[in-house]
């Protein structure tokens, strides 16, 4: 048995450790270098995005690789972090990404899983 058994080295990648969502103003969503390290999100290939039910004033995405299951989002992974397409989910919903906006969020880790509040678009009465 070795000393560092149990252990996970510390890489700092990045500018910043602290775990961020980010909702980028050309419609993708993404995790900064401090959520990718923190929680090992590039082991993961695949996402799904929910809205909760009663105000779809959260986010949750779930990352997977399970390339079974339907409405999965395909990770664009670059060097200290990673985007998706979410435009069609944003508009859907209601999301603000007229400007670059980064979250903290939730991490469950059970279900991999990260949860935020985004900013929603306001209503011009049209």
């Amino acid at each position: 048995m070795h000393t560092l058994d149990g252990f996970k080295k510390f890489v700092h990648k990045g500018r910043s450790t602290h775990p961020k969502a980010v909702i980028r103003k050309n419609g993708q969503m993404g995790f900064n270098s401090g959520a990718i390290g923190k929680y090992d999100l590039d082991l993961f290939e695949f996402v799904i995005l929910y809205i909760s039910t009663n105000k779809k004033d959260r986010v949750a995405i779930k990352f997977t690789n399970n390339d079974k299951e339907s409405g999965l989002v395909k990770i664009q992974k670059r060097a200290g972090s990673f985007a998706f397409s979410a435009i069609t989910f944003l508009n859907f919903n209601d999301i603000d990404y007229s400007e670059t906006t980064n979250y903290d969020f939730t991490w469950i880790e059970t279900e991999k899983t990260a949860i935020f509040k985004p900013k929603k678009r306001l209503d011009n009465g049209f």
